[in-house]
């Protein structure tokens, strides 16, 4: 039993055995010697089993033919099938054959369906697949100096179920995704010995068909061993398990260690343990505690030790990372056993609707790590390798990693406590969960993980997983199992489900069940345009999600915010994929780009796509800080995701390299422990409006912030100030959307149009933040010129006109157009479904601001808030197709040109131009005719339109037959194809 109480004579300090359940325990922590260590890296036999008939036939007792190194999965050394269009991937092999997303259903992929020249969009393609067992043996020496002693094989990062032989005796079965694998083998005589593993990836329990821990859409479902493997011989009084509680309490931290012995071992032993400040700056050394006791009372019981910190001890967070290291000394008159551990104390708490660490109120500002891991497809094993994606969290203000439905190895543990960030494994599932097996795998998988990394001051929260529902019971049950088992994380089940009363803090989009009440821009799934607040209001920076905020009695995080695609930069990012993992779905990109003859427009799709991805993350982050009694967010994701048909949402690539387009200083202005905000209720006004802003701080630094020289600034866009605002001087407890004050200036006198941009800034604080506005003359609408032909149809008249040398400007109405796509704000969310596009038929626009077209009509070089109006009432037209007769030239350019998914690349337009016949052509699918009065940017756009048809600047390039414009017209017949959400590519809800 695992509470059992020892008590044990101490010689230098008292030492007081305390009741509780192991809170966070190591086995086998780093040894200081490592002569009783062999470590069984390097070639290994190998032999595939998809017949599942090794056992039967007795594979344990053979030698096989093929090899491979180890650590590493079987994959990536060649073995397995090459993958085509009958593979059986993991789980089930239901969506593969499904139309639409999940399948080959899409005209635009068939000529990739076909074995030899088989590519997909699904997840990165591996170049061989295997489910199934395998096979892995070797031999190795027993060295004279291990006589009599003890011995136990480890295996790190298995994947998932194994089963070992020695000698061709069965030794046993393990299962763990997290957790080492570890086999007693018992004293074995000095010399060879051959040592088999049976590793089984196939399912061994339900953990959902996309989950990370198991699935082939992230990491992949690989076959190995990928960390340390080794054996280890022990003396005749050892330690076999050692650990160290991160939590704190009066003073003292809480100690576990278990002990072993031999049957033959006697005598007295003496346990010593030595903490000491081991990170930079850390020079706190605690005295020692020695305890004495008898070997034959080692009991295979864990004795509990409250060791002494004093009022020196220096705590862990992610401000400072303080750090120690304790040695353990087990010592009796014959052999001496020497363990080490590093720790780090902090205690992250509930307070009502907030998390404290240490005390102070916290802010959770986190990601989902969903397991892409491109170089290898399986978790990297080394430390630098997780410095590199925590230092790059830092970069982008981050604290905290959700490993959502998956748990990283040691090393990322490792690296976490030395850079501070939060971590938040899950035991690994996405799917329902109501079975036994279920219940007992998972019970099972949590309790490893807590004995394996409970230790690390990093590891601070922990879940079951993601989504969907499940036996309310167990999840009740569970929670409070592990409370009961490791006092020093805070717990909640899924992410985006039902939440059990007795749950720490809670991740939701909005009041389960019906989530209409939103925490969130999107709502409902799939994505359509009619199901965001970026379509549904006006730009404005005053959204809040304090009506559901409000209803929640613990710490809310929101849900996966952001998931906004941008376009992926193919030639920067395709060539780091030099493992086994292929981005196909960049190779496809690439040759559709080429066949449009847009593949040279790559680096400005990149910057215009990137640069309104931006933005549009920037607004659901603000939302959040703007949001009171809000304990955080989980963004979906700092990364680029790989799987369920590639979702580049992104800020960095896969390998965690920052995209070209992004300035981290910027996004650090408006996602940090501290932000300046901007309530503002329009971002786009009229010379008669006057602008308004509530100013706001969010503050969860460790100190209280007194802000002393905070001053707004309205300025014109070449840099003239146009107001200035001294703030009264306040101070700010940690909180969220704390009112600093009101602003307002009447924007009569503003020349118009104007791009305007408010800044706020405390130069003492190094604070600052700003946000762009747009003002639009009060003007009417223009008539257009009686010499301009208006046309609402490519019609024979249309046409006549044209060749007798007419100008001719062609409205269509939204419907009208080839595809009938949707419209278009905003970028794609989470990823592109279909030939729709779900959310948004575009992720960007292509357009050159210095064009004559927008000389009444300032702008960017990408889309912006100013382009809400417009956008949202227009449909692109498509000029060039994977189904095209008469396309477009390839070297053609639209006047205005969104910018399709990566996954079709179609040509698009909104305004294009033309010569036809003797006559000039332009094309607009944007409505600018309907309700003027109310558009004001529709109606500067327009404007700005005729100006250009009117001057001599208007003069198409292109020579354009009439049966390619017509095509842009034609219309689909036959019933449209839906995507087929119930399939498993993609899941039911996000």
């Amino acid at each position: 039993m695992i509470n059992k109480i020892r008590m044990l004579k101490v010689s230098a300090l008292l030492v007081i055995p305390f009741m509780m359940q192991l809170a966070g325990c190591v086995e086998e922590a780093q040894r200081l010697d490592r002569v009783d260590s062999v470590n069984l890296a390097g070639t290994w036999q190998i032999r595939l089993d998809p017949e599942n008939v090794g056992i039967e036939q007795n594979w344990q007792n053979q030698e096989f033919q093929d090899e491979l190194q180890l650590p590493g999965a079987l994959q990536e050394h060649g073995y397995g099938n090459i993958p085509g269009p009958n593979t059986k991937w993991y789980g089930n092999a239901e969506w593969a054959g499904k139309g639409g997303l999940n399948g080959w259903g899409p005209e635009w992929l068939k000529k990739y369906k076909d074995q030899g020249v088989f590519k997909m969009h699904h997840f990165l393609q591996p170049d061989r697949h295997y489910i199934g067992p395998a096979w892995y043996s070797r031999t190795f020496e027993v060295p004279d100096t291990w006589q009599g002693k003890p011995v136990s094989a480890s295996f790190e990062r298995v994947h998932w179920v194994s089963q070992l032989w020695l000698d061709g005796k069965e030794i046993g079965q393990q299962t763990s995704l997290a957790a080492p694998h570890r086999y007693e083998l018992g004293v074995l005589t000095p010399g060879k010995h051959r040592i088999t593993l049976r590793v089984d990836n196939d399912e061994y329990v339900h953990m959902g068909y996309n989950a990370h821990s198991v699935s082939e859409q992230t990491a992949g479902t690989w076959n190995g061993i990928v960390g340390d493997i080794k054996l280890q011989a022990r003396p005749e009084v050892w330690i076999e398990r050692f650990t160290v509680s991160p939590k704190p309490v009066n003073g003292m931290v809480k100690v576990s260690v278990k002990l072993g012995k031999t049957e033959a071992a006697k005598g007295r032993y003496t346990l010593t343990l030595d903490a000491i400040g081991s990170s930079d700056g850390n020079n706190h050394d605690p005295e020692p505690v020695t305890l004495d006791g008898m070997v034959a009372e080692i009991d295979g019981e864990f004795l509990r030790i409250d060791y002494p910190m004093s009022e020196k001890a220096l705590l862990w967070d992610e401000y400072e990372q303080n750090l120690y290291k304790m040695d353990a000394k087990l010592a009796t008159t014959t052999v001496t056993d020497v363990r080490q551990l590093t720790f780090g104390l902090r205690d992250m708490t509930v307070d009502g609707r907030h998390f404290r660490v240490n005390g102070f109120k916290t802010y959770i500002r986190s990601v989902d790590d969903c397991a892409v891991m491109p170089a290898t497809g399986y978790a990297p094993m080394d430390v630098e390798s997780w410095r590199k994606v925590w230092k790059t969290y830092k970069e982008f203000g981050l604290n905290l990693a959700r490993f959502h439905s998956w748990a990283p190895p040691e090393a990322a543990f490792v690296a976490a406590n030395e850079v501070g960030i939060y971590l938040k494994p899950e035991v690994g599932e996405w799917g329902p969960v109501k079975t036994q097996d279920q219940f007992d795998f998972m019970r099972a998988e949590a309790k490893r993980i807590l004995d394996t990394f409970g230790h690390h001051p990093s590891f601070v929260q922990m879940g079951l997983g993601n989504e969907y529902d499940g036996d309310h019971e167990f999840f009740t049950e569970i929670i409070e199992e592990w409370k009961a088992y490791d006092d020093s994380k805070l717990y909640t089940v899924k992410a985006n489900s039902w939440s059990p009363d007795n749950a720490d803090f809670q991740v939701q989009r909005g009041i389960w069940p019906e989530r209409s009440v939103k925490l969130r821009h999107q709502f409902g799934w799939p994505p359509k345009p009619n199901r965001t607040e970026f379509n549904l209001s006006p730009p404005n920076t005053a959204i809040d999600w304090r009506e559901a905020s409000s209803t929640f009695k613990v710490p809310l995080i929101s849900h996966e915010i952001g998931q906004i695609c941008t376009y992926p930069n193919i030639d920067a990012e395709i060539d780091k994929y030099t493992g086994y993992l292929k981005p196909n779905y960049l190779e496809i990109a690439r040759d559709q780009l080429k066949e449009r003859g847009m593949y040279e427009l790559l680096p400005e799709i990149v910057e215009s796509s990137g640069k309104w991805q931006i933005e549009l993350i920037r607004e659901t982050f603000e939302a959040n800080y703007r949001t009171p009694d809000m304990a955080g967010f989980s963004w979906l994701s700092l990364a680029d995701f790989t799987g369920q048909s590639s979702a580049p949402v992104g800020l960095v690539d896969p390998f965690y390299d920052r995209h070209s387009y992004v300035d981290t200083e910027y996004v650090r202005r408006w996602n940090a422990p501290t932000v300046l905000l901007a309530r503002m209720p329009k971002r786009v006004l009229t010379q008669s409006e006057t602008f308004k802003a509530g100013l706001e701080i969010t503050h969860f630094g460790k100190n209280k912030l007194q802000l002393n020289d905070l001053v707004a600034t309205l300025r014109t866009e070449s840099g003239e100030v146009l107001k200035t605002w001294t703030l009264p001087q306040k101070s700010f407890e940690q909180d969220s959307a704390q009112a600093i004050a009101s602003i307002d200036l009447p924007l009569s006198t503003i020349a118009a149009p104007a791009k305007l941009n408010l800044q706020v800034v405390s130069a003492a604080n190094e604070l600052s933040n700003d946000w762009n506005i747009w003002v639009y003359p009060d003007a009417q609408a223009l008539s257009f010129p009686s010499h301009i032909h208006v046309a609402k149809d490519w019609n024979s008249d249309t046409q006549q006109r044209l060749e007798a040398g007419e100008t001719v400007l062609l409205l269509p109405r939204i419907g009208d157009m080839k595809g009938n796509l949707p419209t278009l704000f905003t970028n794609h969310f989470w990823t592109a479904l279909g030939e729709k596009g779900g959310q948004s038929s575009a992720s960007g626009m292509l357009l050159d601001p210095k064009h004559p077209l927008f000389a009444k009509f300032p702008t960017d070089a990408h889309v912006n808030w100013n382009w809400w109006d417009i956008l949202n009432n227009a449909q692109p037209m498509i000029l060039d197709s994977y189904d095209s007769v008469h396309a477009w030239p390839k070297a053609y350019r639209a006047l205005l040109q969104p910018i399709d998914s990566w996954k079709i690349n179609r040509k698009l337009a909104l305004i294009a131009e033309a010569k036809v016949g003797k006559g000039k052509l332009l094309i607009s699918s944007i409505d600018l005719e309907s309700d003027l009065a109310n558009r004001p940017a529709t109606r500067q756009l327009r404007n700005s339109l005729i100006a250009y048809l009117s001057s001599d600047d208007f003069n198409p390039e292109w020579q354009i037959n009439p049966e390619v414009i017509k095509e842009v017209f034609e219309k689909e017949t036959g019933p449209e194809n839906n995507i087929d959400f119930s399939a498993n590519a993609l899941p039911i809800d996000n």
